[in-house]
């Protein structure tokens, strides 16, 4: 089904069975499938669950190129709200948790689940100082590699390349204090892309939070998937 919300044409899928909702953001680059085994896990279980394609994602349209992560969290709040919902427990991964730290605040939001979440500063690391300093150099000398970059970043085309700067470069370290939801925080041990200590620094600021760890990387939930999905259906059966 589509919708169009802040201006995009926006890909969800909805089935409604209670009076909360089970919201699931997939992160940068994905779309709503990463979310696929978690999903009819719930459906199972009886859940009402949300699923969505970010724009410039999936079977979404592209978002214009001045967006930034908090234009994405007000196309979410717009579809959420065309739908009616009125309870809604959201499930997060990488750059979906920073929508959902954004949305946190929201009347409607009861629970957070957020695994590998991004949005923390990352910490002061002199060796990616100076490759970055390095390569500015070189981009005002014009010798720069236009292939430079993320592997993220060099997926993208030009437009929405912008948009991913902007996002990077936003850190919602500042949300947190205003975070007062039950937050289960899910983390691979090995996550490289949002290290262990921003999940840390998560749980410490977030007040009524719980971090638990599984093995693997960033997308550890999604190769334990059934162990994610059964420490998630405790969390949310409450």
């Amino acid at each position: 089904m589509f919708k169009v919300c802040k201006g995009v044409k926006v890909y969800y899928e909805y089935s409604g069975f209670g009076e909360e909702t089970v919201l699931l953001l997939h992160g940068w680059g994905t779309d709503h499938t990463a979310f696929a085994g978690t999903q009819r896990s719930l459906q199972r279980e009886g859940k009402s669950v949300l699923s969505l394609d970010f724009p410039c994602f999936g079977q979404s349209a592209k978002a214009p190129c001045d967006w930034g992560v908090y234009d994405f969290a007000l196309c979410v709040d717009e579809l959420i709200a065309s739908l009616g919902l009125k309870k809604v427990a959201i499930v997060a991964h990488s750059f979906g948790g920073r929508v959902a730290l954004i949305l946190s605040s929201r009347e409607y939001v009861t629970k957070l689940a957020l695994t590998g979440c991004a949005g923390m500063k990352p910490r002061f690391n002199l060796i990616r100082w100076l490759k970055i300093r390095w390569y500015k150099f070189k981009k005002r000398l014009g010798i720069a590699n236009p292939k430079g970059g993320s592997a993220d970043f060099k997926a993208l085309d030009a437009s929405t390349r912008r948009i991913f700067v902007r996002v990077v470069n936003t850190h919602l370290d500042g949300v947190l204090k205003d975070v007062h939801r039950p937050t289960l925080l899910v983390w691979g041990k090995s996550d490289r892309e949002t290290p262990m200590y921003m999940a840390k620094r998560l749980n410490r600021g977030i007040k009524d939070s719980a971090l638990v760890t599984l093995r693997g990387g960033h997308f550890a939930y999604a190769y334990q998937n059934e162990r994610f999905n059964a420490m998630l259906r405790a969390f949310l059966n409450g």
